[in-house]
């Protein structure tokens, strides 16, 4: 260490060991720094990062090695071989492109360590090689366990500096292998330096060789310098550049849809209460439209999510096609889109509504298919439906609701009596929630008899709400309300175990039959929710049946095919209802193992008058027959129905000819009169 100190104050102008110093460090920084962007960067640029940081690293080398020399004085005339000063450049350049392919390829090994010991290498034998260029009258004697040390210290110091950049703990860790490589090039250097003697021999340097002086050495330093300088500007320059263009790009991905480029919610909101501030946008008049698609889940269910998708894409190219200065359309969420219009009185805003309804509907082609959906559109304007983000958007999206639920008005401006339309709905919601809890829900029943014998063979279960205030409530008003909340699956549950009660305590030749709503047959353990109903019950699995429609198969098949044949298993049987409205029921029937077909009650209210009607029933008790599945009719009312049915060859019927649904009292009444027609029909037999 004493020597390496003296050969620095002795043997240097200090000045240039301070510049030395300053190079290398300069260079190190500007060297890890374009390494540092390798992995952002793919293919021939991220080769190009890999070869400026090399030239820029060998560079640093080459010229914190000669900026030094320019400062070392030896004693003696001297200058310097130029093949060889040109080789330890090339040598410097070449080991730092070979260490820094190798970290680069190492992903995770211990490659990487060795890659920078293959720098550390190239900083030792630039050294030994420039030294080697240093001609004068004079002898160089080395110190060789100086010179060991030397050896020894690039490699450990390059592969600690690797170790830092490949193995990052923070964000700084490169700036840490920077240092450490500043150090491999100074430590080596001058540790090669103190192990040095300059012996005057007092004879002239080799004849014949055309040496570099000092003056065209710093020259050439200089030169080797701004080109360290002028990559590391450069490499600056496109990392900031790099940095904008993604934080752009994040900043468009976060305020845009992926599959259609259109503005998101948030982007959507952000403009609207750009506009609400605005006192000329307010004066003007703003609309804010949402479009909600119908039908677009069957879509999706029965020609796949790449239909869909593909779908909703062609759709916002058609209504971005029509928009006109001042209009914004985004895309909020599956099937919503909103839409907001500056300079919008009433006129306007249903103008514009309608020509956004008009391009979101009609046909899409697909391969193999023509993809058909509808839109309902809902208005809010502001001022006049409020100056509040949440509140236009809640408004707009109940105009909506209340176009979807009238088709023959497929646009709607907001009113005040939506809200409370909305509130009322919201109330019921609350009331629904306790109505189990408080034992207000209860199960009717619909006798299902034998077309020929006109025997009661099984009941339908079916929910009534004995609300306290409105009396009895049909599931046609609150059971889309529970599906809709997601309450159905626990009023569901309610009803089986109900049914299954109930049941339990009825004559085995008579069976009950129980409606499963989608939500029920999504869940994995909803044969397990049958099981243990039958189990605490102690109802007999094959008196069972439960009734699933066409849409709870089409959300999830393969699901509905494990837990429909779990129930199988069990001896449950199970009914297709409504068949003849959904949209695959041939394929249904194929798919899945039903044990009955309920026709649906459209196909049969206007029995025998109606020729369409017939057909669809005699073609249904045909397949019925050929798959060896029987046919109950739903909604018979008349014995011009049932006398249709009975020569058609329908085993049995439900509907208000036979009774319509009661309670459980007058249920058990009419089981009780069964059995004792029979009785006395035996006993007279």
């Amino acid at each position: 260490m004493i020597r390496i100190l003296a050969c620095l104050q002795d043997g240097h102008d200090l000045r240039l060991v301070i510049l030395a110093g300053a190079t290398a460090l300069i260079g190190s920084v500007v060297s890890a720094r374009l390494f540092r962007m390798v992995p952002r960067e793919r293919g021939r640029r991220g080769a190009w990062f890999v070869v400026q940081s090399a030239v820029v690293g060998g560079a640093t080398i080459w010229t914190t090695h000669f900026v030094a020399m320019l400062g070392f004085d030896p004693g003696v005339p001297h200058g310097y071989d130029p093949g060889l000063t040109l080789l330890s450049l090339g040598i410097a350049m070449t080991g730092v492109l070979l260490g820094q392919l190798m970290i680069r390829v190492a992903d995770g090994s211990r490659l990487a360590e060795a890659g920078g010991a293959v720098m550390g290498g190239a900083i030792v034998a630039m050294h030994f090689v420039g030294m080697a260029s240093l001609q004068m009258a004079a002898e160089m004697r080395w110190d060789l366990d100086l010179v060991a040390a030397s050896a020894a210290a690039g490699p450990l110091l390059g592969a600690l500096a690797a170790n830092r950049v490949a193995r990052p703990r923070t964000r700084l860790c490169w700036c840490t292998g920077a240092g450490l490589f500043m150090l491999a090039i100074c430590v080596a250097h001058f540790t090669a330096m103190g192990a040095l003697t300059v012996v005057s021999t007092g004879e002239a340097p080799p004849a014949g060789v055309e040496l570099i002086p000092d003056s065209l050495l710093a020259a050439m330093v200089v030169c080797v310098t701004a080109l360290i300088l002028l990559v590391g500007a450069t490499s600056f320059m496109i990392d900031e550049a790099g940095r904008r263009e993604h934080g752009e790009r994040m900043t468009h991905a976060a305020l845009h849809d992926a599959l259609t480029g259109l503005p998101n919610r948030a982007n959507l909101r952000r403009s609207l209460a750009r506009l609400l501030r605005s006192a000329s946008a307010l004066e003007a008049g703003i609309a804010v439209v949402v479009v909600d698609l119908d039908r677009f889940k069957p879509i999706n269910d029965v020609h796949g999510h790449d239909a869909g998708d593909h779908l909703l894409a062609r759709l916002a190219d058609r209504a971005s096609a029509r928009l006109e200065p001042g209009e914004i359309l985004g895309r909020a969420g599956a099937d919503e889109f909103i839409a907001l219009k500056v300079g919008a009185a009433r006129t306007e805003a249903v103008d514009f509504a309608r020509r956004l309804h008009q391009a979101m509907t009609g046909e899409v082609e697909w391969p193999d298919a023509r993809l058909s959906v509808g839109a309902s559109v809902g208005v809010a304007l502001a001022p006049e439906h409020g100056r509040d983000v949440e509140a236009l958007l809640v408004r707009a999206d109940l105009a909506m609701h209340r176009a979807k639920a009238a088709p023959d008005e497929p646009v709607m401006v907001y009113d005040a009596r939506m809200d409370e339309a909305s509130r009322g709905r919201s109330a019921l919601t609350m009331e629904l929630k306790a109505a189990l809890a408080n034992r207000e829900l209860e199960l009717f029943f619909q006798p299902q008899n034998d077309n020929e014998t006109r025997r009661i063979v099984g009941f339908e279960a079916l929910l009534r709400w004995r609300h306290p205030v409105r009396g009895l409530v049909g599931p046609d008003e609150f059971v889309p309300l529970a599906e809709s909340t997601g309450l159905i699956g626990e009023i569901g549950d309610w009803a089986l175990q109900e049914a299954c009660r109930i049941a339990a305590g009825w004559p085995a030749a008579i069976s009950i039959a129980v409606n499963v709503a989608p939500r029920q047959l999504a869940r994995p353990d909803f044969a397990e929710t049958v099981m243990d109903a039958l189990l605490v019950t102690g109802l007999d699995a094959g008196r069972l049946e439960l009734e699933i429609t066409e849409a709870s198969l089409i959300a999830d098949h393969e699901r509905a095919r494990r837990v429909i044949g779990a129930l199988k298993r069990a001896g449950v049987r199970v009914a297709m209802d409504d068949y003849g409205t959904g949209y695959a029921s041939l394929a249904t029937l194929k798919a899945f193992p039903f044990d009955k077909i309920k026709i649906d009650r459209s196909f049969i209210q206007n029995l025998p008058d109606d020729r369409q009607g017939a057909a669809i029933v005699r073609s249904t008790l045909i397949l019925g027959e050929a798959l060896e599945i029987p046919v109950l009719a739903e909604g018979v009312e008349t014995e011009a129905q049932l006398a249709f049915l009975r020569r058609a060859g329908c085993a049995s019927s439900q509907g208000w000819l036979f009774g319509r649904p009661a309670d459980r009292a007058a249920t058990e009444a009419m089981i009780r009169a069964q059995a004792e027609a029979d009785a006395r029909l035996s006993a007279a037999g």
